[in-house]
């Protein structure tokens, strides 16, 4: 009876051990949130100092603004390729887009916040 109780309590004190481990490992990994609504304003040339995209998801009341870093891979059509260069063609006020953004943590003098990760062209 005690040698049962004494392997449970090895093999709970292990499955604790691995989570507290698992979760104190750092994550590599980012998974963009789908963000569809209209771009309300482009301000600055893509990765110009400043430049930002003002964006109003669909849904919700007031705008975000996003960091436009270059390049930004974009896709113009659901059945089109992706681009890896150049300025995606929607970045104009009013555009129905869709947006891939991940949010990033600040380190050293580069600041955390969201930013884009990729657009597609057609919301």
């Amino acid at each position: 009876m005690t040698q049962r109780l004494r392997n449970w309590l090895i093999g709970a004190v292990l499955v604790v051990v691995g989570v507290l481990v698992g979760y104190a490992l750092p994550q590599h990994t980012a998974s963009p949130k789908s963000e569809t609504g209209t771009i309300t304003q482009v301000r600055g040339a893509m990765g110009g100092k400043g430049a930002t995209l003002v964006f109003k998801e669909k849904g919700q009341r007031g705008t975000v603004s996003f960091p436009m870093q270059d390049p930004i891979p974009w896709q113009a059509n659901s059945s089109g390729g992706w681009h890896g260069s150049g300025q995606p063609s929607c970045l104009a006020s009013g555009t129905k887009v869709t947006l891939g953004v991940i949010t990033v943590h600040s380190n050293g003098s580069t600041p955390g916040g969201p930013m884009i990760v990729w657009v597609k062209c057609y919301g």
